[in-house]
């Protein structure tokens, strides 16, 4: 593993005892180094597959328990927004992963981790962490949870942030489509600011949305054109 010695004494800053070191040597290879590698190393793969199971079940049971009154399709939305690429992402800055992912020369000499294999890796991470403490998983939830607080907590922003995705997945899934976001006002003082923006696909005035931005205008604006669903 790539400086092991930080990787110890970070784990151990955090209270986190590490028990089988070759759990998390794996989590931080990526498939392009294994490869170059063939006889010496397994890669993250299989530990991404736990570790994504593990973080299912438990931001499952945090919103479960957090939001009562949320029947099982939003519950499955607010998990899907919590437990996505760019958090995940972030999770592995936090936590410096990316200091310890083994890559291939090549993708080592761009000097930069895509933020797909920080996601994957925290996954991996997870998975590793899990069948670690496998015997103590009140510590493993402790662990998660975490980092999910803050998230859950604040869980419509993380939401938000969605909608414009699922709104372009949802107009395109028949072909390709001009999707436009057209500020309709701008207003207040640049410490107090109103937009409203409206949302255009093929011309077509579709949803409109206001915010303190322009991108949570933009993000309401989508989210009331998935609601009434008149494309």
């Amino acid at each position: 593993m790539k400086n092991a010695d930080l990787f110890l004494s970070n784990m151990a800053k955090r209270g986190l005892e590490i028990k089988d070191f070759s759990l998390y040597e794996q989590a931080f290879t990526h498939s392009s180094y294994r490869n170059e590698h063939k006889d010496e190393c397994l890669d993250y793969e299989r530990l991404e597959f736990i570790g994504d199971a593990v973080l299912d079940l438990l931001v499952g049971k945090f919103i479960f328990q957090k939001f009562p009154n949320m029947n099982s399709g939003e519950l499955s939305k607010c998990r899907a927004s919590l437990v996505r690429g760019k958090t995940l992402a972030s999770f592995s800055k936090e936590l410096g992963l990316d200091k310890f992912i083994r890559v291939s020369h090549g993708q080592e000499k761009t000097g930069k981790i895509p933020d797909k294999i920080l996601e994957d890796v925290f996954e991996a991470f997870i998975g590793a962490f899990y069948l670690d403490n496998d015997r103590n998983f009140v510590k493993v939830e402790e662990f998660v949870k975490s980092f999910f607080i803050e998230p859950i907590e604040n869980y419509l922003s993380y939401e938000q942030f969605d909608y414009k995705s699922r709104f372009q997945e949802f107009v395109q899934k028949d072909g390709t489509v001009k999707i436009e976001y057209v500020v309709l006002k701008e207003s207040g003082s640049p410490q107090d600011k109103h937009f409203v923006i409206e949302v255009r696909v093929n011309g077509v005035a579709l949803g409109k949305g206001v915010g303190s931005s322009k991108k949570k205008a933009e993000q309401m604006a989508a989210k009331e054109a998935l609601e009434r669903r008149v494309i």
